[in-house]
C-alpha cells in the first residue's frame, strides 16, 4: 500500500513498524516476506544493471491475552554489495603517465532481531520493540597499476562490526465512527540513539600473480586491530491515518521524517540529509463474506510514495517517488472445522530516487509474503 502503516493493524497481520498494533493479535502468526528484483544506476554517460534478492522479515506473533499481544521477528536493516571499477591516466614527474585502475568493493550487511509487545485500553494502544543490531560491513579501495610499472599497487580496507541494542515504540488510537467504520491514528519512532561498533583497518601493498591471475598481498603497511566507538543513529518520527470500513476497504497515508543529518560514524560525518517521506495507499475487498466465487475474498491493494533522500550527493538532494500494486490471497481451508488460515500476500513495486546528471536509480521489486495463523492455547470442554 506504498509503504502505510503507521495507523495499520489487524488481527492476523503482524505490523514491527508500529509495535502497537500488536495489542489487536487474535491468531498465533507466522509471517515470512521474501523480495527480489532489478536496479538500474544511470549517470550522465554510464548505466549499470544488478539483481537482487533477500528476506525482508521472519516473525512470530501470538496474543497474551485480551487486547495484548507479543511478537518475535527477524529482519535485515542494511545491506551492502557492490564492486566498481574506475579507469584513470595518472602522471608522476610531470611527464609519465601511467593508466590506474581505482577498484571500489563493499560486501555485508546488519541485521534485527527482536522482541515487541502492544497494550490496549479500550480505543487506545501503546507498544515497544527493544532489540539486537548485529552484523558487519566491509569497505576497500584497491589502487591497481600496470605489471609493467615499477609503481606497486595497494589495499585500504576499512570493515566495521555492530553489536549494539536499539527500541522503538509506537501508539495508536482508533475512533469509532459508526456501524462497521473506524478511524484510526498512530504514531511511531525512536530518539538518537547511540549503536555500539568497533571498527578494524588495513593498508596492504598488493602484487600480481599470473598463476592465479589475482592479486595477493605483499606486505601489510597498517593493522589496526580494533577500535571501539560509537554509531549515532538519527531520531526517526512516523505519523499515520486510516480509514476502515470492516471487511470491505481501508485507506490512510503516512508522513515520516528522519534527521540524518546528524548521523556520525565514530566521530564522521557522511553524505546524508534529514529525509521525509509521504506514503499514501488502501486495500478494497469485493466481498470477504461470499461463499461462491474465489476473488470476491481477495484484498486488492494499491498506494504510491514520495520525498527526499537520506543520501545527498554533493550539493543535489535525491529526491525519492514511486508505486505498488499487490494482493492478498486468502488459502482456502481443506475443512470448515480447522482454526488455520492462511494468506499468500504479493506485490510490485516500482521506484527511483536522484537525478540523471549525478546519478539516479530506477528498481522494480516484487515481494512475496506468506502469513501462517492458527488458533492455540484453546481450552477444551467436554459436556
Amino acid at each position: 500500500m506504498g509503504g502505510v502503516a503507521q495507523a495499520y493493524s489487524d488481527a492476523q497481520s503482524i505490523n514491527f513498524l508500529n509495535p502497537a498494533s500488536y495489542s489487536n493479535l487474535q491468531l498465533v502468526t507466522f509471517d515470512v516476506g521474501l523480495n527480489g528484483g532489478v536496479r538500474r544506476l544511470a549517470g550522465a554517460d554510464i548505466s549499470s544493471r544488478s539483481g537482487f534478492g533477500t528476506l525482508s522479515y521472519l516473525q512470530l506473533g501470538m496474543p497474551l491475552g485480551k487486547k495484548w499481544g507479543l511478537n518475535i521477528g527477524l529482519r535485515p536493516m542494511t545491506r551492502v554489495a557492490y564492486n566498481i571499477a574506475e579507469s584513470e591516466e595518472k602522471t608522476y614527474f610531470d611527464t609519465l603517465k601511467v593508466p590506474v585502475v581505482h577498484q571500489y568493493e563493499g560486501s555485508g550487511g546488519t541485521y534485527q532481531a527482536y522482541v515487541g509487545t502492544g497494550i490496549g485500553f479500550g480505543g487506545f494502544s501503546i507498544g515497544a520493540n527493544i532489540g539486537y543490531l548485529f552484523g558487519n560491513v566491509q569497505h576497500s579501495t584497491k589502487e591497481l597499476y600496470s605489471t609493467a610499472s615499477s609503481i606497486l599497487p595497494s589495499k585500504h580496507s576499512r570493515r566495521i562490526s555492530y553489536s549494539s541494542f536499539f527500541y522503538s515504540v509506537g501508539l495508536q488510537q482508533s475512533i469509532s465512527l459508526g456501524k462497521d467504520l473506524e478511524l484510526s491514528l498512530g504514531v511511531s519512532g525512536s530518539l538518537e540513539q547511540k549503536l555500539n561498533a568497533r571498527r578494524e583497518r588495513m593498508r596492504e601493498t598488493l602484487y600480481y600473480d599470473a598463476a592465479s591471475d589475482e592479486y595477493d598481498t605483499q606486505d601489510t603497511v597498517l593493522y589496526e586491530r580494533g577500535t571501539n566507538g560509537d554509531i549515532v543513529y538519527p531520531q526517526t518520527i512516523g505519523a499515520g491515518i486510516m480509514l476502515t470500513k470492516t471487511d470491505k476497504f481501508t485507506f490512510g497515508a503516512d508522513f515520516t521524517t528522519s534527521k540524518y543529518s546528524n548521523f556520525r560514524s565514530f566521530g564522521d560525518p557522511d553524505s546524508t540529509q534529514d529525509s521525509w517521506r509521504v506514503s499514501i495507499g488502501g486495500q478494497f475487498v469485493p466481498n470477504a463474506s461470499s461463499f461462491t466465487g474465489y476473488w470476491n475474498k481477495v484484498a486488492y491493494r494499491l498506494g504510491g510514495f514520495f520525498g527526499k533522500d537520506y543520501i545527498k550527493v554533493g550539493s543535489k538532494d535525491m529526491n525519492i517517488m514511486g508505486f505498488s500494486i499487490g494482493a492478498g490471497f486468502p488459502v482456502r481451508r481443506i475443512m470448515p472445522a480447522m482454526n488455520q488460515f492462511t494468506m499468500i500476500n504479493a506485490a510490485f513495486e516500482v521506484g527511483q530516487r536522484g537525478d540523471i546528471n549525478i546519478v539516479k536509480e530506477t528498481y522494480y521489486r516484487l515481494t512475496l509474503g506468506f502469513t501462517l495463523s492458527d488458533r492455540w492455547f484453546i481450552k477444551s470442554k467436554y459436556d
